[in-house]
Protein backbone atom coordinates (compact mmCIF):
# COMPACT_ATOMS: atom_id res chain seq x y z
CA UNK A 1 0.00 0.00 0.00
CA UNK A 2 2.56 2.41 0.71
CA UNK A 3 4.34 1.82 -2.42
CA UNK A 4 1.15 2.39 -4.58
CA UNK A 5 0.27 5.34 -2.56
CA UNK A 6 4.25 6.73 -2.98
CA UNK A 7 3.85 5.78 -6.61
CA UNK A 8 0.32 7.62 -7.07
CA UNK A 9 2.26 11.02 -5.49
CA UNK A 10 5.46 10.98 -6.79
CA UNK A 11 6.19 14.76 -8.29
CA UNK A 12 7.22 13.54 -11.62
CA UNK A 13 3.86 11.81 -12.53
CA UNK A 14 2.34 15.39 -11.69
CA UNK A 15 2.23 16.18 -16.23
CA UNK A 16 0.60 12.55 -16.56
CA UNK A 17 -2.18 13.83 -14.29
CA UNK A 18 -2.30 16.83 -15.95
CA UNK A 19 -2.21 15.25 -19.53
CA UNK A 20 -5.56 13.48 -18.53
CA UNK A 21 -7.14 16.51 -17.45
CA UNK A 22 -6.07 18.61 -20.71
CA UNK A 23 -7.04 15.47 -23.03
CA UNK A 24 -9.85 14.90 -21.71
CA UNK A 25 -11.24 18.30 -21.65
CA UNK A 26 -9.99 18.70 -25.27
CA UNK A 27 -11.52 15.85 -26.45
CA UNK A 28 -14.86 16.79 -24.88
CA UNK A 29 -14.85 20.20 -26.12
CA UNK A 30 -13.67 19.08 -29.83
CA UNK A 31 -16.46 16.53 -29.69
CA UNK A 32 -19.11 18.54 -28.87
CA UNK A 33 -17.64 21.37 -30.92
CA UNK A 34 -17.22 19.50 -33.78
CA UNK A 35 -19.44 16.90 -34.24
CA UNK A 36 -17.78 15.78 -37.87
CA UNK A 37 -14.92 14.07 -35.53
CA UNK A 38 -17.72 11.49 -34.54
CA UNK A 39 -18.60 11.13 -38.51
CA UNK A 40 -15.00 10.73 -39.51
CA UNK A 41 -14.19 7.66 -36.72
CA UNK A 42 -17.40 5.91 -37.67
CA UNK A 43 -16.19 6.33 -41.92
CA UNK A 44 -12.91 5.21 -40.28
CA UNK A 45 -13.56 2.24 -38.32
CA UNK A 46 -17.28 1.28 -39.62
CA UNK A 47 -17.72 1.84 -43.11
CA UNK A 48 -21.54 1.72 -44.32
CA UNK A 49 -22.06 -0.47 -47.75
CA UNK A 50 -24.27 1.92 -49.14
CA UNK A 51 -21.84 4.81 -48.40
CA UNK A 52 -20.56 6.82 -51.23
CA UNK A 53 -16.45 8.17 -50.45
CA UNK A 54 -15.78 11.69 -51.62
CA UNK A 55 -13.41 11.94 -55.00
CA UNK A 56 -10.21 12.99 -54.12
CA UNK A 57 -8.40 15.78 -55.58
CA UNK A 58 -5.01 13.71 -56.32
CA UNK A 59 -3.59 16.47 -58.29
CA UNK A 60 -3.48 19.68 -55.82
CA UNK A 61 -0.62 22.06 -57.74
CA UNK A 62 -0.72 24.04 -60.69
CA UNK A 63 1.27 23.36 -63.45
CA UNK A 64 4.73 24.18 -62.56
CA UNK A 65 6.25 27.95 -62.14
CA UNK A 66 9.81 27.87 -62.04
CA UNK A 67 10.95 30.15 -59.47
CA UNK A 68 14.20 32.04 -59.51
CA UNK A 69 16.27 30.78 -56.25
CA UNK A 70 19.60 33.11 -56.96
CA UNK A 71 22.62 30.76 -55.18
CA UNK A 72 20.20 28.55 -53.30
CA UNK A 73 21.52 25.91 -55.30
CA UNK A 74 24.90 26.77 -53.89
CA UNK A 75 23.90 26.54 -50.39
CA UNK A 76 23.29 22.90 -48.77
CA UNK A 77 20.12 22.52 -47.65
CA UNK A 78 17.68 20.77 -44.82
CA UNK A 79 14.32 20.37 -44.70
CA UNK A 80 12.39 20.02 -41.53
CA UNK A 81 9.23 19.42 -40.34
CA UNK A 82 7.66 18.93 -36.56
CA UNK A 83 4.89 16.55 -36.14
CA UNK A 84 1.02 18.05 -36.75
CA UNK A 85 -0.78 14.81 -38.09
CA UNK A 86 -2.59 15.49 -41.59
CA UNK A 87 -1.58 19.16 -41.53
CA UNK A 88 1.98 18.24 -42.04
CA UNK A 89 0.44 17.76 -46.11
CA UNK A 90 2.07 20.56 -46.26
CA UNK A 91 5.50 19.03 -46.47
CA UNK A 92 4.76 17.84 -50.01
CA UNK A 93 3.47 21.43 -50.94
CA UNK A 94 7.10 22.72 -49.69
CA UNK A 95 9.06 19.61 -51.82
CA UNK A 96 6.83 20.92 -54.78
CA UNK A 97 8.22 24.14 -54.24
CA UNK A 98 11.56 23.36 -53.93
CA UNK A 99 11.02 21.44 -57.67
CA UNK A 100 10.24 24.87 -59.49
CA UNK A 101 12.98 26.41 -57.58
CA UNK A 102 15.32 23.50 -58.62
CA UNK A 103 16.49 22.56 -55.30
CA UNK A 104 16.88 19.40 -53.52
CA UNK A 105 17.01 19.00 -50.01
CA UNK A 106 20.75 17.76 -48.79
CA UNK A 107 18.68 16.16 -45.91
CA UNK A 108 15.17 16.22 -44.30
CA UNK A 109 13.96 15.45 -40.74
CA UNK A 110 10.90 14.62 -39.66
CA UNK A 111 8.63 14.14 -37.01
CA UNK A 112 5.38 11.72 -36.27
CA UNK A 113 2.75 13.51 -38.82
CA UNK A 114 4.85 14.53 -41.33
CA UNK A 115 7.09 10.95 -41.92
CA UNK A 116 3.51 9.84 -43.79
CA UNK A 117 4.77 12.45 -46.36
CA UNK A 118 8.23 12.94 -45.98
CA UNK A 119 9.93 10.08 -46.33
CA UNK A 120 8.10 9.43 -50.01
CA UNK A 121 9.48 12.58 -51.02
CA UNK A 122 13.70 11.71 -49.54
CA UNK A 123 12.83 7.91 -51.29
CA UNK A 124 12.93 10.01 -54.53
CA UNK A 125 9.28 10.20 -55.67
CA UNK A 126 8.19 13.63 -57.13
CA UNK A 127 6.08 15.69 -54.93
CA UNK A 128 2.97 15.36 -57.62
CA UNK A 129 2.86 11.24 -57.48
CA UNK A 130 3.31 11.77 -53.50
CA UNK A 131 0.37 13.88 -53.08
CA UNK A 132 -1.88 11.68 -55.47
CA UNK A 133 -0.86 8.55 -53.74
CA UNK A 134 -1.25 10.46 -49.68
CA UNK A 135 -4.60 11.70 -51.25
CA UNK A 136 -5.64 8.23 -52.59
CA UNK A 137 -5.51 7.16 -49.10
CA UNK A 138 -8.71 6.01 -47.73
CA UNK A 139 -9.29 6.03 -43.76
CA UNK A 140 -10.87 1.92 -43.92
CA UNK A 141 -7.37 1.41 -45.96
CA UNK A 142 -4.97 2.23 -43.12
CA UNK A 143 -6.94 1.99 -39.98
CA UNK A 144 -6.80 -1.24 -38.66
CA UNK A 145 -8.35 -1.45 -35.24
CA UNK A 146 -7.25 -4.20 -32.92
CA UNK A 147 -10.93 -5.32 -31.99
CA UNK A 148 -10.13 -8.64 -30.10
CA UNK A 149 -7.50 -6.42 -27.90
CA UNK A 150 -10.09 -4.15 -26.43
CA UNK A 151 -12.92 -7.11 -26.31
CA UNK A 152 -10.56 -8.12 -23.91
CA UNK A 153 -8.93 -5.33 -22.49
CA UNK A 154 -11.42 -5.33 -19.48
CA UNK A 155 -10.57 -9.11 -18.52
CA UNK A 156 -7.47 -8.64 -18.85
CA UNK A 157 -7.32 -5.78 -16.40
CA UNK A 158 -5.41 -3.96 -19.98
CA UNK A 159 -2.43 -6.38 -20.03
CA UNK A 160 -0.50 -5.63 -23.16
CA UNK A 161 -2.81 -2.63 -24.33
CA UNK A 162 -0.90 0.66 -25.95
CA UNK A 163 -2.95 1.08 -28.63
CA UNK A 164 -6.08 1.02 -30.47
CA UNK A 165 -4.94 0.88 -33.86
CA UNK A 166 -2.23 -2.18 -34.98
CA UNK A 167 -1.04 0.21 -37.81
CA UNK A 168 0.44 -2.89 -40.05
CA UNK A 169 -1.82 -1.99 -42.45
CA UNK A 170 -0.32 1.29 -42.86
CA UNK A 171 2.67 0.14 -43.37
CA UNK A 172 1.48 -2.45 -45.68
CA UNK A 173 -0.10 0.49 -48.09
CA UNK A 174 2.91 2.55 -47.75
CA UNK A 175 4.91 -1.24 -48.79
CA UNK A 176 2.86 -0.91 -52.45
CA UNK A 177 4.58 2.83 -52.72
CA UNK A 178 8.20 2.57 -51.78
CA UNK A 179 8.05 -1.44 -52.04
CA UNK A 180 11.02 -2.91 -49.91
CA UNK A 181 13.41 0.60 -50.37
CA UNK A 182 15.53 0.71 -47.03
CA UNK A 183 16.63 3.80 -45.47
CA UNK A 184 20.31 3.68 -46.44
CA UNK A 185 19.09 3.15 -50.17
CA UNK A 186 17.26 6.30 -50.33
CA UNK A 187 18.35 9.51 -52.42
CA UNK A 188 18.09 11.80 -49.51
CA UNK A 189 18.89 11.22 -45.99
CA UNK A 190 16.30 11.38 -43.78
CA UNK A 191 15.22 11.07 -40.19
CA UNK A 192 12.60 10.49 -37.25
CA UNK A 193 12.86 10.66 -33.43
CA UNK A 194 11.61 7.57 -31.62
CA UNK A 195 10.99 6.52 -28.42
CA UNK A 196 11.98 3.40 -26.50
CA UNK A 197 9.49 2.39 -23.87
CA UNK A 198 11.57 -0.11 -22.07
CA UNK A 199 14.90 2.55 -21.74
CA UNK A 200 12.46 5.87 -22.02
CA UNK A 201 14.83 7.36 -24.69
CA UNK A 202 14.66 8.75 -27.90
CA UNK A 203 16.50 7.62 -31.32
CA UNK A 204 16.34 8.93 -34.69
CA UNK A 205 16.11 6.01 -37.77
CA UNK A 206 18.02 7.24 -40.72
CA UNK A 207 20.24 5.46 -43.31
CA UNK A 208 23.34 6.06 -40.53
CA UNK A 209 21.20 4.45 -37.73
CA UNK A 210 19.03 2.04 -39.11
CA UNK A 211 20.63 1.61 -42.56
CA UNK A 212 18.58 -1.77 -43.25
CA UNK A 213 14.97 -0.50 -41.72
CA UNK A 214 12.82 -0.48 -44.18
CA UNK A 215 11.14 3.15 -45.08
CA UNK A 216 7.77 1.86 -44.98
CA UNK A 217 8.22 0.08 -41.35
CA UNK A 218 10.52 3.53 -40.31
CA UNK A 219 6.76 5.25 -41.23
CA UNK A 220 4.85 3.39 -39.37
CA UNK A 221 7.07 3.72 -36.44
CA UNK A 222 7.45 7.24 -36.46
CA UNK A 223 3.61 8.00 -36.26
CA UNK A 224 3.00 4.73 -33.74
CA UNK A 225 1.78 7.46 -31.28
CA UNK A 226 0.91 5.81 -27.66
CA UNK A 227 -2.67 5.30 -26.77
CA UNK A 228 -3.57 5.32 -30.65
CA UNK A 229 -1.30 3.54 -32.84
CA UNK A 230 0.64 0.07 -31.35
CA UNK A 231 4.45 0.45 -30.53
CA UNK A 232 6.53 -1.30 -32.73
CA UNK A 233 9.33 -3.94 -31.94
CA UNK A 234 12.57 -3.48 -32.91
CA UNK A 235 15.10 -5.70 -31.57
CA UNK A 236 14.58 -6.82 -28.01
CA UNK A 237 11.86 -3.51 -27.28
CA UNK A 238 9.30 -1.93 -28.10
CA UNK A 239 8.88 1.76 -29.97
CA UNK A 240 6.58 4.37 -30.36
CA UNK A 241 6.64 8.21 -31.96
CA UNK A 242 9.49 10.00 -30.79
CA UNK A 243 7.62 13.23 -31.24
CA UNK A 244 5.67 13.20 -27.81
CA UNK A 245 9.41 14.26 -26.88
CA UNK A 246 11.13 16.16 -29.76
CA UNK A 247 8.51 17.46 -31.44
CA UNK A 248 10.95 19.46 -33.66
CA UNK A 249 14.45 17.70 -34.06
CA UNK A 250 17.26 19.34 -35.33
CA UNK A 251 19.48 16.75 -34.20
CA UNK A 252 19.96 14.66 -37.02
CA UNK A 253 20.95 17.96 -39.16
CA UNK A 254 23.44 18.83 -36.88
CA UNK A 255 25.01 16.31 -35.50
CA UNK A 256 24.12 13.23 -37.69
CA UNK A 257 24.52 14.21 -41.14
CA UNK A 258 26.73 17.05 -42.44
CA UNK A 259 25.35 20.28 -40.95
CA UNK A 260 23.69 22.61 -43.57
CA UNK A 261 24.45 26.36 -44.48
CA UNK A 262 20.00 26.78 -45.01
CA UNK A 263 17.08 25.22 -43.52
CA UNK A 264 13.51 25.34 -44.58
CA UNK A 265 11.83 24.53 -40.97
CA UNK A 266 7.86 24.14 -41.20
CA UNK A 267 5.42 24.10 -38.07
CA UNK A 268 2.51 22.78 -37.69
CA UNK A 269 2.46 22.03 -34.29
CA UNK A 270 2.48 25.14 -31.79
CA UNK A 271 2.34 28.85 -32.89
CA UNK A 272 4.61 31.11 -35.04
CA UNK A 273 8.09 30.19 -33.29
CA UNK A 274 7.12 27.67 -30.56
CA UNK A 275 5.41 30.83 -28.51
CA UNK A 276 3.38 29.41 -25.78
CA UNK A 277 -0.28 29.87 -25.67
CA UNK A 278 -1.49 32.99 -23.46
CA UNK A 279 -3.30 31.24 -20.10
CA UNK A 280 -3.33 34.93 -18.80
CA UNK A 281 -5.82 35.36 -16.16
CA UNK A 282 -6.06 31.73 -15.82
CA UNK A 283 -6.51 32.25 -12.10
CA UNK A 284 -9.97 34.31 -12.24
CA UNK A 285 -11.87 31.70 -14.94
CA UNK A 286 -13.83 28.57 -13.72
CA UNK A 287 -12.01 25.38 -13.35
CA UNK A 288 -8.98 27.49 -13.21
CA UNK A 289 -6.69 24.13 -13.04
CA UNK A 290 -7.90 23.30 -16.71
CA UNK A 291 -5.58 26.19 -17.49
CA UNK A 292 -3.04 24.86 -16.00
CA UNK A 293 -3.23 21.55 -17.09
CA UNK A 294 -2.83 22.62 -20.42
CA UNK A 295 0.27 24.89 -19.72
CA UNK A 296 1.98 21.90 -17.22
CA UNK A 297 1.30 19.10 -20.15
CA UNK A 298 2.97 21.03 -23.28
CA UNK A 299 5.73 22.79 -21.11
CA UNK A 300 9.14 20.36 -21.62
CA UNK A 301 7.77 19.36 -25.18
CA UNK A 302 7.36 23.08 -26.14
CA UNK A 303 10.53 24.50 -24.39
CA UNK A 304 12.42 21.76 -26.07
CA UNK A 305 11.42 23.16 -29.22
CA UNK A 306 12.25 27.06 -29.01
CA UNK A 307 16.09 25.50 -27.73
CA UNK A 308 16.37 23.39 -30.63
CA UNK A 309 15.30 26.44 -33.06
CA UNK A 310 17.88 28.36 -30.95
CA UNK A 311 20.41 25.89 -31.53
CA UNK A 312 19.34 25.77 -35.53
CA UNK A 313 19.49 29.38 -36.00
CA UNK A 314 23.34 29.31 -34.67
CA UNK A 315 24.11 26.92 -37.37
CA UNK A 316 22.75 28.03 -40.50
CA UNK A 317 20.26 30.42 -42.25
CA UNK A 318 16.93 29.20 -41.07
CA UNK A 319 13.27 30.23 -43.02
CA UNK A 320 10.15 29.06 -40.89
CA UNK A 321 7.14 28.34 -42.39
CA UNK A 322 3.58 27.91 -40.99
CA UNK A 323 1.74 26.95 -43.64
CA UNK A 324 -1.01 25.37 -41.85
CA UNK A 325 -2.68 27.31 -38.45
CA UNK A 326 -2.02 25.11 -35.68
CA UNK A 327 -5.22 25.40 -34.27
CA UNK A 328 -6.23 23.06 -37.32
CA UNK A 329 -4.85 19.77 -35.17
CA UNK A 330 -5.64 21.26 -31.63
CA UNK A 331 -7.29 18.85 -28.95
CA UNK A 332 -10.00 16.78 -31.48
CA UNK A 333 -8.61 18.38 -34.65
CA UNK A 334 -5.54 16.04 -34.57
CA UNK A 335 -7.26 12.86 -34.63
CA UNK A 336 -9.93 14.43 -37.06
CA UNK A 337 -6.85 15.12 -39.95
CA UNK A 338 -5.56 11.81 -39.80
CA UNK A 339 -9.21 10.40 -40.10
CA UNK A 340 -10.61 12.90 -42.72
CA UNK A 341 -7.69 13.42 -45.87
CA UNK A 342 -10.22 16.05 -47.32
CA UNK A 343 -7.96 18.92 -46.27
CA UNK A 344 -4.88 17.50 -47.13
CA UNK A 345 -5.31 19.37 -50.41
CA UNK A 346 -5.37 22.67 -49.36
CA UNK A 347 -2.27 21.98 -46.58
CA UNK A 348 0.16 21.07 -49.61
CA UNK A 349 -0.87 24.35 -51.65
CA UNK A 350 -0.51 26.05 -48.56
CA UNK A 351 3.15 24.86 -48.12
CA UNK A 352 3.60 25.29 -51.38
CA UNK A 353 2.55 28.75 -51.57
CA UNK A 354 4.50 29.83 -48.09
CA UNK A 355 7.54 28.21 -49.52
CA UNK A 356 7.78 30.05 -52.80
CA UNK A 357 7.37 33.02 -50.56
CA UNK A 358 10.03 32.31 -48.34
CA UNK A 359 12.46 31.28 -50.76
CA UNK A 360 11.94 34.45 -52.79
CA UNK A 361 12.53 36.24 -49.61
CA UNK A 362 15.72 34.70 -49.34
CA UNK A 363 16.54 35.14 -52.82
CA UNK A 364 15.55 38.94 -52.46
CA UNK A 365 17.99 39.23 -49.24
CA UNK A 366 20.96 37.35 -50.71
CA UNK A 367 20.90 38.34 -53.63
CA UNK A 368 24.64 40.01 -55.07
CA UNK A 369 24.90 44.17 -54.93
CA UNK A 370 25.71 45.12 -58.54
CA UNK A 371 28.70 46.45 -59.28
CA UNK A 372 29.19 50.39 -60.03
Amino acid sequence: MGYMLGAALDVFRLRQYFNVITRTREFVEGVREDAGLINDARRALLPLPFHQPREPDLHPFPSSQPLLSGDLKERRLALLATGGSGALASVVGAARALEEAGVRPDVISLCSGSALFGFPIAAGIPADEVAAFTLSLRPDEYVDVDWRMLASLIPRVGTGFAGIIRGERIEARYRQLLGDMTLGEMPIPAYAPVWNIEENRIEYIGPRTYPDMSVARAIHMAIALPMFIKPVMLRNGFWCDGGIVDIFPVQPVLDIEERPELALAINGFYPPRFVGENASGWQDRRNSILYVASQVRTSQQIELARINLVRLERECDVMMIEPVPYTKVRGAGFYRQFLDTAEWPSFMRAGRLETRRALAAWSHRNQASPSP
